[in-house]
Protein backbone atom coordinates (compact mmCIF):
# COMPACT_ATOMS: atom_id res chain seq x y z
CA UNK A 1 0.00 0.00 0.00
CA UNK A 2 1.80 3.63 -0.87
CA UNK A 3 2.16 5.78 1.44
CA UNK A 4 -0.71 8.77 1.22
CA UNK A 5 -0.30 12.20 -0.07
CA UNK A 6 1.55 14.59 2.76
CA UNK A 7 -0.25 17.56 0.86
CA UNK A 8 -3.28 16.82 -0.79
CA UNK A 9 -6.68 17.74 -0.98
CA UNK A 10 -7.57 16.54 2.55
CA UNK A 11 -5.30 18.37 4.47
CA UNK A 12 -5.86 21.54 2.34
CA UNK A 13 -9.43 20.98 3.64
CA UNK A 14 -8.20 21.13 7.62
CA UNK A 15 -6.10 23.78 6.90
CA UNK A 16 -8.47 25.80 5.34
CA UNK A 17 -11.54 24.36 8.05
CA UNK A 18 -8.82 25.64 10.49
CA UNK A 19 -8.55 29.51 9.72
CA UNK A 20 -12.31 29.77 9.00
CA UNK A 21 -12.79 28.77 12.85
CA UNK A 22 -9.91 31.20 13.40
CA UNK A 23 -11.37 34.34 11.69
CA UNK A 24 -14.55 33.31 13.56
CA UNK A 25 -13.86 32.84 16.94
CA UNK A 26 -11.07 35.30 17.37
CA UNK A 27 -10.57 37.38 13.70
CA UNK A 28 -8.51 37.46 10.63
CA UNK A 29 -5.16 38.38 12.59
CA UNK A 30 -5.15 35.87 14.71
CA UNK A 31 -4.89 33.14 11.47
CA UNK A 32 -0.79 32.87 11.45
CA UNK A 33 0.94 29.99 9.16
CA UNK A 34 2.26 28.37 12.48
CA UNK A 35 -0.98 28.82 14.62
CA UNK A 36 -3.04 27.23 12.24
CA UNK A 37 -0.64 23.98 10.94
CA UNK A 38 -0.01 23.53 14.91
CA UNK A 39 -4.05 23.26 15.39
CA UNK A 40 -4.99 21.33 11.97
CA UNK A 41 -2.22 18.26 13.32
CA UNK A 42 0.41 19.33 10.53
CA UNK A 43 3.46 21.16 9.93
CA UNK A 44 4.30 24.67 8.78
CA UNK A 45 5.73 23.04 5.49
CA UNK A 46 2.34 21.79 4.32
CA UNK A 47 0.85 25.17 4.51
CA UNK A 48 3.31 26.70 2.88
CA UNK A 49 3.34 23.86 -0.05
CA UNK A 50 -0.54 24.69 -0.17
CA UNK A 51 -0.46 28.09 -0.26
CA UNK A 52 2.65 29.64 -0.49
CA UNK A 53 2.14 31.71 2.85
CA UNK A 54 -0.46 33.56 5.24
CA UNK A 55 -1.32 36.13 2.28
CA UNK A 56 -2.21 33.03 -0.27
CA UNK A 57 -4.12 31.08 2.87
CA UNK A 58 -6.17 34.58 3.39
CA UNK A 59 -6.90 33.84 -0.75
CA UNK A 60 -7.80 30.63 -0.65
CA UNK A 61 -10.79 31.85 2.44
CA UNK A 62 -11.99 34.74 -0.06
CA UNK A 63 -12.10 32.55 -2.83
CA UNK A 64 -14.00 29.43 -1.06
CA UNK A 65 -16.67 32.46 -0.64
CA UNK A 66 -16.84 33.42 -4.21
CA UNK A 67 -16.86 29.70 -4.84
CA UNK A 68 -20.24 29.82 -2.62
CA UNK A 69 -21.35 33.27 -4.24
CA UNK A 70 -21.18 31.69 -7.56
CA UNK A 71 -22.72 28.57 -6.62
CA UNK A 72 -25.54 29.68 -5.13
CA UNK A 73 -26.59 32.30 -7.97
CA UNK A 74 -25.73 30.13 -10.70
CA UNK A 75 -28.27 27.32 -8.41
CA UNK A 76 -31.21 29.65 -9.31
CA UNK A 77 -33.10 28.88 -12.81
CA UNK A 78 -33.41 31.20 -15.54
CA UNK A 79 -36.97 32.06 -15.18
CA UNK A 80 -39.94 33.72 -17.76
CA UNK A 81 -40.68 36.20 -15.30
CA UNK A 82 -36.95 37.99 -14.90
CA UNK A 83 -38.25 39.89 -11.81
CA UNK A 84 -39.59 36.98 -9.68
CA UNK A 85 -35.83 35.31 -10.86
CA UNK A 86 -33.90 38.76 -9.88
CA UNK A 87 -35.89 38.30 -6.23
CA UNK A 88 -34.69 34.60 -5.97
CA UNK A 89 -30.78 35.75 -6.39
CA UNK A 90 -31.16 38.67 -3.76
CA UNK A 91 -32.16 35.52 -1.55
CA UNK A 92 -29.15 33.60 -3.37
CA UNK A 93 -26.94 36.38 -2.01
CA UNK A 94 -27.95 35.37 1.25
CA UNK A 95 -27.35 31.91 1.64
CA UNK A 96 -24.19 32.12 0.28
CA UNK A 97 -23.53 35.38 2.95
CA UNK A 98 -25.05 32.63 5.42
CA UNK A 99 -23.29 29.74 4.75
CA UNK A 100 -19.83 31.56 5.12
CA UNK A 101 -20.41 34.03 8.13
CA UNK A 102 -17.39 34.22 9.58
CA UNK A 103 -15.87 34.78 6.25
CA UNK A 104 -17.94 37.15 4.59
CA UNK A 105 -16.40 40.24 5.73
CA UNK A 106 -13.63 39.29 2.81
CA UNK A 107 -16.18 39.75 0.32
CA UNK A 108 -15.81 42.42 -1.59
CA UNK A 109 -15.74 44.35 1.48
CA UNK A 110 -12.93 46.25 3.44
CA UNK A 111 -10.07 43.33 3.30
CA UNK A 112 -6.83 42.82 5.85
CA UNK A 113 -4.21 44.15 4.89
CA UNK A 114 -2.15 40.91 4.08
CA UNK A 115 -5.40 39.85 2.10
CA UNK A 116 -4.50 40.84 -1.53
CA UNK A 117 -7.04 39.20 -4.36
CA UNK A 118 -5.20 39.34 -7.46
CA UNK A 119 -7.15 40.34 -10.74
CA UNK A 120 -8.42 36.36 -11.55
CA UNK A 121 -9.74 36.19 -7.93
CA UNK A 122 -11.65 39.39 -8.47
CA UNK A 123 -13.31 38.71 -11.55
CA UNK A 124 -14.89 35.11 -10.15
CA UNK A 125 -15.85 37.36 -7.20
CA UNK A 126 -18.47 39.39 -9.86
CA UNK A 127 -19.20 36.31 -11.69
CA UNK A 128 -22.50 36.22 -9.40
CA UNK A 129 -23.05 39.52 -10.21
CA UNK A 130 -22.89 38.79 -14.14
CA UNK A 131 -25.45 36.42 -13.37
CA UNK A 132 -27.62 39.38 -11.57
CA UNK A 133 -26.85 41.25 -14.59
CA UNK A 134 -28.09 39.15 -16.95
CA UNK A 135 -31.36 39.06 -15.76
CA UNK A 136 -31.89 42.74 -15.14
CA UNK A 137 -30.83 43.12 -18.59
CA UNK A 138 -33.94 40.95 -19.61
CA UNK A 139 -36.22 42.64 -17.10
CA UNK A 140 -35.13 46.10 -18.97
CA UNK A 141 -35.51 44.84 -21.78
CA UNK A 142 -39.22 43.40 -21.48
CA UNK A 143 -40.27 47.19 -20.15
CA UNK A 144 -40.87 45.48 -16.78
CA UNK A 145 -38.40 48.16 -15.13
CA UNK A 146 -39.09 51.66 -17.78
CA UNK A 147 -36.24 54.30 -18.28
CA UNK A 148 -33.59 52.00 -16.06
CA UNK A 149 -29.67 51.34 -16.58
CA UNK A 150 -28.78 48.06 -15.92
CA UNK A 151 -25.65 48.48 -14.70
CA UNK A 152 -27.00 51.22 -12.40
CA UNK A 153 -29.65 48.48 -10.66
CA UNK A 154 -27.12 45.78 -10.84
CA UNK A 155 -24.90 48.40 -8.04
CA UNK A 156 -28.03 49.76 -5.73
CA UNK A 157 -29.13 45.89 -5.35
CA UNK A 158 -25.63 44.92 -4.72
CA UNK A 159 -25.41 47.85 -2.38
CA UNK A 160 -29.08 46.15 -0.58
CA UNK A 161 -28.01 43.23 -0.22
CA UNK A 162 -24.66 43.84 0.68
CA UNK A 163 -25.90 45.97 3.50
CA UNK A 164 -28.59 43.32 4.84
CA UNK A 165 -26.41 40.73 4.79
CA UNK A 166 -23.61 42.99 6.88
CA UNK A 167 -26.27 43.92 9.51
CA UNK A 168 -28.10 40.26 9.30
CA UNK A 169 -24.81 38.69 10.61
CA UNK A 170 -24.16 41.40 13.40
CA UNK A 171 -26.85 40.36 14.96
CA UNK A 172 -29.19 43.37 13.91
CA UNK A 173 -32.25 42.14 12.16
CA UNK A 174 -33.77 39.66 14.91
CA UNK A 175 -33.74 35.82 14.63
CA UNK A 176 -33.97 34.17 11.37
CA UNK A 177 -37.24 34.50 10.48
CA UNK A 178 -37.33 38.12 11.43
CA UNK A 179 -34.02 38.74 8.92
CA UNK A 180 -36.22 36.80 6.07
CA UNK A 181 -39.25 39.46 6.78
CA UNK A 182 -36.57 42.20 6.03
CA UNK A 183 -35.21 40.52 3.68
CA UNK A 184 -38.43 40.19 1.21
CA UNK A 185 -39.92 43.25 2.36
CA UNK A 186 -36.92 45.15 1.20
CA UNK A 187 -35.66 43.33 -1.50
CA UNK A 188 -40.05 43.41 -2.90
CA UNK A 189 -39.98 47.27 -2.17
CA UNK A 190 -36.40 48.04 -4.57
CA UNK A 191 -38.13 45.83 -7.40
CA UNK A 192 -41.02 47.20 -7.19
CA UNK A 193 -40.03 50.48 -7.14
CA UNK A 194 -37.66 49.78 -10.04
CA UNK A 195 -41.09 48.99 -12.26
CA UNK A 196 -41.96 52.88 -11.44
CA UNK A 197 -40.25 55.17 -14.32
CA UNK A 198 -37.16 56.63 -12.29
CA UNK A 199 -37.45 60.25 -10.93
CA UNK A 200 -36.65 63.03 -12.99
CA UNK A 201 -33.68 64.55 -11.75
Amino acid sequence: MGRPREHGAETRAVLLKTAAALVTSQGVDAVTVRRVAAESGTTTRAVYSLFGDKEGLLRALFNDITESMRRHHYAVPVRDDPVAEIAELAFAYRAAAREHAALYPLYLGRAPHNLRPTAEDIAGAFASQERVLDAVRRAVGSGRFPGRRPEAIVAQLWALVHGLASIELSGYLGDERQAARHWRDAVAAALGGYQQPPPQS
